[in-house]
């Protein structure tokens, strides 16, 4: 009964994905200039939403077991198509009219607004919707709130119409993100696994570090760091490097969330690497009016205790669930693999090239390294994988419905955003806690830490971080705080957005790319990235952590700080030589804690450093490993 209707409405969904794509490469390679058309960001951002969220509905419709359900879905579908192009194509017309608050507007916004969270629980879950209708809530009758926590009261009208048609709102920043940048990423992935580049990336991993547990995801950690040092955009990096890394770290066993978390927080932490930390650090060095060499050397050792904390992680959880080397026959010859896909690496060497010599933006910049793939994939393929000019267009459409999960999530995002916006709670909550701290260092670094993560939200990392320096860091110098230590802490916190939930946009991107869910993927990233939440508090109270120090104390500070995480993450993962028992766990995780703790905090506090190191030895014996490797866990979870 239904299976006249799956044909139809499959290729619905394909054309519309199609056109998300062509939409987004459009606007990347500047069609619109070429054909003398001006266009605003939010009306490509309108547009491209607009056909995700038909497809969307297309596909409920599709799937959907009753006729009720299916008409529904399809009448949602053509009303949203019709709504949303109208919104784009009028959009300038339509701010205009904006402030007067018309009611058509109104009934508009309403209709762009029910579309979006009727799609984002089968799209992204539960989880985000929550949260988005609290927000939405808050926007509504945060007047009524008690204390600090009151906002400017906000008629329905006016919040429809600024969450709805606002560059501040769901056509923001987050959108932009989806919509303009990852999409080509996406496809340049897509390709990549077409044509056959996946599966010589995954035979040059495995002849470099197969030989080790967990070895392809510590070539993840590792391109990360280096490509995120250079591109100032966290998820820029995750579609960069995640459409490669991910599908090798899920075929080592990994499972989709963690090899996801494992891309997103690797990727996030590369603007903390040395020498360029993204264009962040270099708008650091005039603001403070400090050498960009001495930002460089205070930055070092947090990056590194970030991704060693990272490794650890990586190699715990490869060691538990017993990911051990690859047998000796099952790793490729690496020269092999090179002399059979050597031109796979030309699309990258022109993708680096255009975004670092050229100074081209990330999307023409993908276009263009996608156009080279294709070239190339044409002429020579893989060990007889080679791409054909019929595979272009499915291809193309599956590119758009996998961008789908993540233009819905951005654009909820987006919904959060401006009710922080419109409601004032970003910036008020900022003056009031700040100056409720009062003189406590410790109140006001846990309260800044707090509020950077808030008002980081969905921005670019130099927006951000610009915000940050302007109204929280100076609060942090005040009360005594070393300038530079105080512009990294907010810096690092700024950043850890993008992983924490519920706007975590880098841990989306990389569940996009990993089929995984976003919550579980955000939820994974936090645990992984866990000593990134502690390592700020250490630079603010140890200054030998931004080499202000002898370099006796740098070296013990980092290395009691590496063992302290080791010993932590080894009771959080719950491996440590062996799986350990709950006990065993509880020792680790206090012998870590202390070993972590800033000797320079309080007079006598080198005792807990040395008390740690010793509680390392007495576990390193205690704890034996295994005469045998145990039998792998199942790898699903």
């Amino acid at each position: 009964m239904e299976a006249p209707h799956r044909g139809p409405l499959l290729w619905l969904e394909r054309l519309s994905g199609t056109l998300i794509v062509l939409l987004s490469i459009g606007y990347a390679g500047d069609l619109h200039r070429y054909l003398g058309v001006s266009i605003y960001d939010a009306q490509l951002l309108a547009a491209g939403l607009t056909l995700a969220l038909t497809t969307g509905f297309l596909a409920i419709a599709r799937t959907s077991v009753g006729s009720l359900l299916k008409v529904a879905s399809l009448l949602a579908a053509a009303v949203t198509l019709g709504v949303g192009f109208y919104l784009a194509i009028d959009y300038i017309n339509i701010t205009m009219e904006a402030p007067y608050l018309p009611f058509w507007l109104v009934a508009l916004s309403g209709v762009v607004l029910a579309a979006l969270m009727l799609n984002v629980v089968p799209s992204v879950g539960m989880g985000i919707f929550v949260v988005v209708l609290l927000f939405m809530a808050y926007g509504l009758f945060g007047h009524l709130m008690p204390g600090e926590f009151r906002s400017r009261e906000t008629m329905f009208s006016e919040l429809a119409i600024y969450l709805a048609t606002d560059a501040n709102g769901m056509l923001g920043q987050a959108l932009k993100v989806a919509v303009v940048i990852v999409v080509p990423y996406l496809l340049f992935g897509k390709l990549l696994s077409a044509c056959g580049a996946a599966n010589f990336f995954n035979d040059g991993a495995l002849a470099l570090m197969g030989r080790y547990r967990g070895g392809p995801a510590k070539v993840a950690v590792t391109a990360s760091s280096l490509f995120g040092s250079i591109s100032g955009n966290a998820v820029g990096n995750v579609v960069g490097t995640g459409v490669v890394t991910i599908p090798m770290m899920k075929r080592a066993g990994f499972s989709p969330a963690y090899a996801g978390a494992v891309e997103a927080t690797a990727s996030t932490g590369g603007q903390l690497v040395p020498p360029v930390m993204g264009a962040a650090a270099f708008i650091m060095a005039d603001m403070i009016q400090v050498d960009y060499v001495d930002i460089m050397l205070a930055a070092l050792p947090a990056a590194i205790l970030y991704y060693v904390a990272i490794f650890i992680n990586v190699d715990l959880r490869a060691g538990k669930r017993n990911l051990l080397a690859v047998p000796a026959d099952a790793i490729p010859s690496g020269w092999g693999a090179l002399k059979a896909g050597w031109h796979f690496i030309i699309p990258f060497a022109v993708l680096f090239y255009a975004l670092f010599e050229l100074n081209m933006r990330p999307e023409r910049a993908a276009v263009l390294a996608t156009i080279v793939l294709l070239v190339v994939s044409f002429v020579m393929g893989y060990k007889g994988q080679r791409m054909k000019a019929r595979d272009i267009l499915p291809l193309i459409a599956d590119t758009g419905r996998s961008a789908l999960d993540l233009i819905i999530v951005c654009a909820a995002a987006g919904i959060i955003i401006g009710v922080l916006n419109i409601s004032g709670l970003a910036f008020n909550l900022t003056m009031n806690i700040v100056a409720a701290a009062g003189s406590n260092v410790i109140v006001l670094a846990v309260i800044t830490a707090l509020i950077s993560v808030v008002l980081g939200m969905g921005m670019p990392t130099v927006g951000v971080y610009i915000l940050l320096a302007t109204l929280v860091a100076p609060a942090l110098v005040e009360v005594g705080v070393p300038v530079i230590a105080a512009h990294l802490f907010v810096f690092y916190f700024g950043l850890l957005s993008m992983v924490t939930p519920p706007v975590a946009l880098a841990s989306f991107a990389a569940a996009n790319i990993a089929g995984a869910s976003s919550w579980a993927t955000s939820i994974e990233s936090m645990k992984l990235a866990w000593p990134a939440y502690i390592v700020p508090f250490l630079f603010i109270f140890t200054p030998a952590l931004i080499f202000d120090g002898t370099w006796l104390e740098v070296i013990w500070t980092l290395a009691t700080a590496i063992l302290g995480i080791y010993m932590v993450t080894a009771g959080i993962v719950g491996f440590f030589r062996r799986s350990v028992t709950l006990a065993e766990r509880g020792m680790l995780v206090v012998a870590g804690i202390l070993a972590l703790l800033p000797a320079s905090i309080l007079p006598g506090f080198i005792w807990t450093d040395v008390v740690g190191v010793i509680g390392f030895g007495i576990l390193w014996a205690m704890i034996r490993p295994v005469a045998q490797a145990e039998p792998a866990e199942a790898r699903a979870g």
